[in-house]
């Protein structure tokens, strides 16, 4: 396999991920596009000059997210979540009364994340997508324990929100 046909392969299996990890992390949607578009490249950069990435899905969601952080000291909007991530009501059945509560349950646990610390938010963000302990510290730039910490609080305070309906 080629080195192009390699990093085409990962950009198909993480392009997704690294967008709405981005999107969560409060960059405009325009802008994440041109982040996961710069990670990649630098991924390919690296890769060309001979460089064996062992992760590549944890290094370039570290790329992201330091890209994420110097696009944040030129416009602060860390905190926000992105409306693209609440959009999209659930379906499911035609039961008027369940999808009133299902929706409820929903807009709560938006509110809650929202809520939670943006590393909180990452840890619980990039977990989702796969990484382990190890990977999430060197992304976010924290120890492991941190990484254990900040999941711990933000599923306490998620289930928290969750046992109330």
């Amino acid at each position: 396999m080629t080195l192009h046909e390699t990093v085409e392969q990962i950009y198909e299996a993480e392009r997704e991920h690294i967008y709405a990890y981005l999107l969560c992390f409060g960059v405009r949607p325009q802008r994440a596009q041109e982040l996961v578009q710069d990670s990649f490249l630098k991924l390919y950069r690296r890769m060309e000059k001979g460089e064996v990435i062992e992760s590549p899905k944890a290094w370039l969601y570290r790329v992201a997210h330091n890209l994420a952080l110097r696009d944040y000291t030129r416009e602060p909007r860390f905190d926000e979540l992105a409306p693209d991530l609440a959009a999209g009501e659930d379906t499911r059945g035609s039961d008027v009364e369940q999808g009133a509560i299902d929706s409820q349950r929903k807009a709560a646990l938006i509110q809650a994340v929202r809520a939670l610390s943006p590393q909180q938010r990452n840890c619980l963000h990039l977990r989702a997508q796969g990484l382990r302990y190890r990977e999430i510290a060197e992304v976010v730039g924290i120890s492991t324990s941190a990484v254990g910490e900040f999941l711990r609080r933000a599923t306490v305070r998620l289930k928290e929100v969750l046992d109330g309906y």
